[in-house]
């Protein structure tokens, strides 16, 4: 089985009550993230400004993240 390649990225904004998001790729590309996609348990977020890992989908809409995970120290 061929591990997923992981990314990393920066969290540019997230609505909890819509449950979607974007995060900022380091080549300036951007990918929607959805509540869904959020690796945790409980009530999932994510903050502006957080660094995050995830895998990347193409679809017809775009990239989308998913496996979605708060790397960040503080989480």
């Amino acid at each position: 089985m061929v591990k997923p390649t992981r990314y990393h990225g920066t969290v540019k904004s997230f609505n909890m009550y819509g449950g979607l998001g974007t995060i900022a790729l380091p080549d300036g590309r951007e990918a929607l993230v959805r509540y869904s996609a959020i690796r945790g348990t409980g009530v999932r977020t994510l903050r502006e400004g957080a660094v995050v890992s995830f895998v990347l989908e193409e679809t017809r809409r775009g990239l989308c993240a998913v496996c979605v995970q708060d790397e960040s120290v503080d989480h």
